[in-house]
């Protein structure tokens, strides 16, 4: 892209805000989703909360900043990238390994009877597709892009084509495949192995590129902010009136509508993530002290705390059964995060010790 002034380069205070919130709200809906019972999950109103929050304020605005992230960043060239995308698409199979393969394994292990299920069980819980590896690809898909020199009208572009591209061809693909093909198809465009597939979410990061390529030259930040809060609001507000009287979608229907969503959902949750960030931004003036410490260590510490989480709900798999009430699964939530974020803690000053 061609150089430009730069007016807001450094760390912004809403996206971290934003990113810092995002990982605890993943943590929260996954702990709900994994031990909560039918009542903690689907009536009680914290449970309502959790699985709203745990939905386009998660995931996507998670992956909408990483694709700002690479504006931001001082390490995005194209090698760092490239780099950071295979230790990234690697890591989520590893993690599938840790927190999901041994401990399903071991509980098969523990129930005489279930041998047989060993290769089945571990075909499904290898393969299945959820961020690190999504992201892994992002970060090649912009290696790639930061070594051509995309302009902004190319990354529109890409957006428009990927969205249609899935569009088009998820509902073929994610019927189809063998036992051999089934992983490859999980990664592109979704199936029973995927929660996100690179043509439905990659919308997302390139959304988030363009968004940071804006902001760190606008002048006018409140303005730019302003404007960006106004036409978000105008655009959903009409659009929710259609999901009233009309019943449209909303990728909250069902867990499938929502991790295998098409170009329309793309448009609203970009549009809501647009409507987010700005919120944040005019509220950010009032975050202060320990909880804007908190958030922005979170905001910090965010790949290493949803690894660590996700480790440790592999472990309580294998000893908390049957399903939590609502208090035991709110204290376990403040258990799992707290040791996720002091571990992730711990582990960067460990690191930054060796390095020196």
């Amino acid at each position: 892209m061609q150089a430009q002034m730069m007016n807001n380069e450094g760390r912004q205070k809403e996206l971290d805000i934003a990113r810092g919130l995002a990982v605890i709200f993943m943590v929260l809906v996954h702990i709900l989703l994994e031990f909560g019972n039918y009542y903690t999950q689907m009536e009680s109103i914290y449970g309502m909360i959790v699985q709203w929050l745990g939905g386009v304020p998660a995931a996507p605005v998670f992956m909408f900043l990483l694709g700002v992230g690479v504006v931001y960043s001082r390490k995005s060239t194209p090698l760092l990238l490239a780099k950071r995308g295979l230790l990234l698409f690697a890591g989520g199979y590893a993690l599938n390994l840790l927190r999901s393969v041994i401990p399903a394994w071991t509980t098969l292990w523990m129930e005489p009877g279930h041998v047989e299920s060993f290769r089945s069980t571990g075909y499904e819980n290898f393969f299945y597709i959820d961020i690190l590896q999504f992201a892994g690809l992002t970060m090649l898909f912009f290696a790639v892009t930061v070594r051509f020199k995309f302009s902004a009208l190319q990354y529109a572009a890409a957006c428009v084509l990927f969205a249609i591209v899935n569009l088009w061809l998820a509902p073929y693909f994610s019927e189809a495949g063998t036992a051999l093909t089934a992983p490859f198809i999980a990664l592109w465009f979704g199936n029973g192995l995927s929660y996100f597939p690179f043509f439905t979410w990659v919308a997302y990061p390139i959304a988030g590129f363009l968004f940071g390529y804006c902001l760190i030259r606008t002048a006018d930040k409140p303005q730019f902010y302003k404007r960006i809060f106004g036409s978000a609001s105008v655009l959903l507000l009409f659009y929710y009136m259609f999901v009233i009287l009309l019943h449209w979608p909303t990728g909250y229907e069902s867990e499938a509508d929502y991790y295998h969503h098409t170009l329309i959902i793309n448009v609203v949750y970009i549009l809501f993530i647009l409507f987010w960030i700005s919120s944040i931004y005019f509220a950010s003036r009032h975050v202060n002290g320990l909880v804007w410490a908190f958030l922005r260590s979170a905001s910090a510490l965010t790949t290493e705390i949803y690894i660590l989480h996700f480790l440790l709900i592999g472990i309580c798999t294998l000893l908390i059964y049957p399903a939590l009430g609502l208090v035991n699964t709110i204290l376990l939530t403040i258990l799992t995060y707290t040791l996720s974020h002091y571990s992730a803690h711990l582990y960067v000053q460990v690191k930054k010790r060796k390095r020196s």
